[in-house]
């Protein structure tokens, strides 16, 4: 069978199913379902939604379920990380190299992250956090390499 065209009607169906699946995965009730949905999208079915709400819907679905440690099927493998993640990334490991870092991991990485955030996930930031967190990475590593321009500069007298 070749690739399967899906029509608008087929869409929606998908959408739907989508949309029911994740409530049942997330362990809702009807109610609390059906309260999401309002603050959502200001309907109260499904059925009544069109494409850009049923859209906004399932990604807050996919939102909750992260949140729950769900992993939506259509998901299982994570996003490549964003420029400015990258560029995070490259930062902490440049404090590693100036031994300002002392574990150079991932998993470092985010216990940082989540302290100076509150953030669980790298991946879950806002660009204002983001922003946030480069510049503090960005300030710490220029701040280390002050002093020790300080320090190799010891025959001058001057406070640094």
């Amino acid at each position: 069978m070749m690739g399967a065209v899906v029509d608008g009607a087929g869409a929606r169906r998908a959408d739907l199913a989508a949309i029911h699946l994740a409530k049942k995965e997330l362990g809702w009730d009807d109610g609390t379902y059906r309260d999401v949905m309002f603050a959502v999208c200001r309907v109260r079915s499904a059925a009544d939604m069109d494409f850009a709400g049923r859209k906004r819907f399932l990604a807050h679905l996919r939102q909750c379920q992260q949140q729950l440690g769900l992993v939506p099927r259509a998901q299982a493998r994570p996003a490549p990380w964003s420029p400015p993640l990258r560029a995070l990334w490259s930062l902490w490991q440049r404090l590693a190299d100036a031994g300002l870092v002392h574990d150079r991991g991932r998993d470092s990485l985010q216990a940082w992250v989540t302290r100076q955030t509150g953030v669980d996930r790298l991946e879950w930031l806002t660009t204002h956090q983001l922003d946030m967190v480069l510049v503090s990475a960005k300030q710490w590593l220029a701040r280390a390499g002050s002093a020790a321009g300080c320090e190799n500069q010891s025959h001058v007298r001057r406070e640094c």
